[in-house]
């Protein structure tokens, strides 16, 4: 006589388990942060140390340039390293800042709050960024936006030309510990809100945030949980 499934044998093979959450995969560069994080912890470095040069430290890493300046942007806002142009990484003390984006992180807010306070900090920062971005990084982004560019279909890269326009690493981290799981400082799609910045108006660069957001962030309609943790 054929042998019945055991009870155990169907659940295994029925729908998952309500309690079960998607398993994420950390991306490449969240994994290099961590890996120079551990690297700068193993070594002994003390702040105002700066890392090998990018080119150097790519070679020895195994990986691209531009993944690499991706870890050095989360490292920036983490608050682990000042990225210096002409001087390169260098190592920071530990700020309140730094702090106050791991308090945000230790516990599961509400939905809406969280998508509200997203969206104002994403507002200030692209604000910002249209109000201070000088010519230079504006050329950057305009360059960047182009079809075809190196940056083009990355948006961490986009994303990280406009949080280096706004020039504010508190709003910064802000940013980042309210980042949605499966998306970057800007979210999935930061052209739009670049587009904003390059008006060079605050209000646009805001509205920007404002309407790409509608929709997206509303409990319920697929909004990913708060990070719970540093990336």
């Amino acid at each position: 006589m054929a042998e019945q499934p055991t009870a155990r044998g169907r659940r295994a093979r029925g729908a998952p388990s309500a309690g079960l959450s998607r398993l994420r995969r950390p991306r490449l560069y969240e994994q290099l942060a961590d890996h120079i994080t551990a690297f700068i912890e193993a070594q002994g470095l003390s702040p105002g140390e700066r890392l090998p040069p990018e080119r150097l430290l790519a070679e020895q890493l195994g990986v691209s340039r531009a993944t690499l300046a991706q870890a050095l942007v989360a490292l920036e806002v983490r608050g682990v390293v000042d990225v210096r142009h002409g001087e390169g990484a260098v190592l920071r003390e530990m700020t309140a800042a730094s702090e106050l984006e791991a308090a945000l992180t230790s516990h599961e807010p509400d939905e809406q709050d969280t998508a509200d306070a997203r969206r104002a900090v994403l507002g200030a920062l692209a604000s910002l960024a249209a109000e201070r971005a000088d010519a230079e990084q504006r050329r950057a982004l305009a360059a960047a936006l182009e079809p075809g560019s190196a940056a083009a279909g990355a948006p961490e890269a986009v994303a990280a030309l406009v949080v280096e326009a706004a020039g504010s690493p508190t709003l910064a981290r802000l940013a980042h510990a309210l980042a949605q799981e499966d998306e970057g400082v800007l979210g999935a799609d930061p052209v739009e809100v670049a587009r904003g910045v390059l008006t060079g108006d605050p209000g646009a660069a805001r509205r920007a945030v404002t309407a790409r957001s509608a929709g997206r962030d509303a409990p319920g309609d697929g909004a990913a949980p708060v990070r719970s943790g540093r990336a």
